[in-house]
């Protein structure tokens, strides 16, 4: 027989297995267990290898839906009962592969009397790549737990897990690649790019660089959009207790929800530290109405903030020494040349409200401050203040992340105590910390 003949479809078993790979895509994973169960029931009299595949491709369902809901994140395994405890997401999908690795490596081998050799293959082959699969799986879920452990730093570097990441895309991206897997592949690839995407996003605001920013979030939405279809293409029925039924969309699951939140953090972000380059786009009442919809409207709240305490400036302050990429807000031509700045300029008002112009007299008090309170100020939860008599005005800093700093200037004295610009401070900054989104990664975190 030839290699053709062997592989050539399956009729009823290759249905079988595309129809619960496809709900499996489309994280129908309640409808896709049931699927292969009631598969497995009807089927007593196959083979064992059929069986034993059915057996795990309904664990695979079940594992799928802890993954995607990311219930294992934080979760306590010691100190629970026999009778309630839960295995770790990574004991789970072991258990698993242990489960295809023996239908990998028994295909072939133990089909019943006239079973066909060619069906024997396709299943010992399809067991072999989701072995691949459910290492993928126990990986990034790893990955996840490291980012929700994350969660409660101060800052947080997004060179490593994008390190990690993009590790993980390359060893596993041809590991599960026939085609009765193609939704599965599709999916695990889209994942892992948004989640990459996303973090070298939020590397890059944090380096103040619009363009590449620009391009990743508009790619990670792309993606994003094109995954979230697949929900508005299915409908669930739902039956009444007094009759009747009725049809909704099939929620997202959680980690589709956190990739959406996380997008939205970084637009906010990015909208506020290039503010001044998107209104150039734009008239001032379309802008604001823009910034508005956005999930955290910094450059709303700040303006509330002035006119509500009589507030005299408010900058955002991007510290640029050592960078030599740095040409002022906006696009520029990758070979055009700017002199680097020198002395305050290399301290520019990314962000200066009211006016959008920085306070000139002010900025040298400023500069000094950021140096002399650098020790405060880097412990980013600390709000520094500072009083001139000479100019007979006040200053609070705060550092949301390494190479910025929020600066709130009043008019005549202020009492170090007011509670209300301190909280103002720590809440917007807060906000933009790099570690914010992992604070939100489990299920019902709230922020």
């Amino acid at each position: 027989m030839t290699e053709a003949e062997e592989l050539r479809p399956v009729p009823r078993e290759r249905a079988i297995l595309e129809s619960f790979f496809t709900q499996l895509g489309m994280f129908s994973f309640d409808r896709a267990k049931d699927y292969v169960e009631k598969e497995k029931d009807s089927s007593r009299g196959a083979g064992p290898t059929w069986a034993a595949l059915l057996a795990a491709l309904a664990h695979l369902a079940a594992a799928e839906r802890a993954y995607h809901h990311l219930t294992f994140l934080g979760q306590k395994l010691g100190g629970q009962s026999f009778f309630s405890r839960k295995d770790s997401i990574r004991t789970i999908y072991t258990s698993l592969f242990n489960e295809l690795r023996k239908v990998a490596t028994g295909g072939g081998r133990h089909g019943p009397p006239g079973s066909a050799p060619y069906l024997e293959e396709l299943l010992s082959h399809l067991s072999g790549q989701l072995c691949h699969f459910t290492q993928a799986r126990t990986e990034m879920a790893d990955l996840y737990e490291k980012m929700h452990s994350l969660g409660g730093q101060k800052n947080v570097g997004s060179e490593e897990l994008v390190a990690s990441l993009e590790a993980v895309l390359h060893k596993y991206s041809s590991k599960f690649h026939h085609p009765i897997l193609g939704r599965v592949e599709e999916s695990f690839q889209t994942e892992v790019e948004v989640v990459t995407q996303l973090l070298r996003v939020q590397a890059q605001v944090s380096e103040w660089r619009f363009l590449p920013a620009l391009l990743g979030l508009h790619g990670a939405a792309t993606k994003l959009t094109a995954w979230g279809q697949l929900f508005q293409r299915q409908r669930e029925t739902r039956k009444h207790l007094f009759g009747g039924q009725s049809q909704k969309a099939v929620q997202p699951p959680h980690l589709y929800l956190w990739l959406q939140r996380f997008h939205a953090m970084l637009l906010a972000k990015f909208s506020f530290y290039f503010h001044e380059a998107l209104s150039r786009q734009t008239a001032p009442a379309d802008m604001r109405a823009l910034t508005a919809r956005t999930s955290h409207d910094y450059h709303g709240k700040i303006c509330a903030f002035i006119r509500k305490h009589d507030a005299s400036n408010v900058s955002l302050v991007f510290d640029n020494r050592g960078s030599e990429s740095f040409q002022g807000h906006g696009y520029h031509h990758p070979h055009s040349y700017r002199e680097a700045p020198k002395g305050v300029e290399q301290f520019p008002a990314v962000v200066s409200l009211p006016t959008g112009e920085r306070p000139q007299t002010h900025w040298p008090n400023v500069v000094m401050m950021m140096g002399d309170r650098a020790a405060e100020l880097n412990a980013l939860d600390k709000v520094v203040h500072f009083y001139d008599d000479k100019v007979q005005s006040t200053y609070y800093l705060s550092r949301p992340e390494p190479h910025f700093t929020l600066v709130v200037i009043f008019d005549g004295r202020k009492s170090e105590k007011d509670a209300h610009i301190a909280g103002f401070l720590q809440e917007i900054s807060g906000s933009l910390r790099n570690s914010k989104p992992f604070s939100v990664l489990k299920p019902g975190s709230k922020g």
